[in-house]
């Protein structure tokens, strides 16, 4: 429960510091992210990163921003932590 949590919290606080960004670049990086979720569900950040061409930080980020706003969902998997468009999973 507390991984939950602590993502949850980490997820809110990317919220806050994302946008700080811009509407726009935001909302950009974000509908990329989502449609490139859609073409290949179940990728890992370094997947979305090189799929978008983007540094695996930034991807990361941005896709614990979409899962604080319920629209990805993401999967342990070993080491390895698989992304979704949300209820996709």
């Amino acid at each position: 429960m507390n991984g939950k949590v602590d993502c949850l919290r980490i997820a809110l606080s990317l919220v806050k510091a994302a946008s700080n960004i811009g509407p726009v670049a935001l909302e950009d990086i974000e509908q990329r992210i989502v449609q490139s979720l859609g073409e290949r569900p179940s990728s890992s950040i370094s997947e979305v990163a090189e799929q978008l061409s983007i540094n695996r930080s930034t991807a990361s980020k941005y896709l614990h921003v979409l899962k604080a706003k319920g629209k990805v969902d993401c999967r342990q998997v070993g080491p390895v932590k698989l992304w979704s468009i949300g209820g996709a999973i």
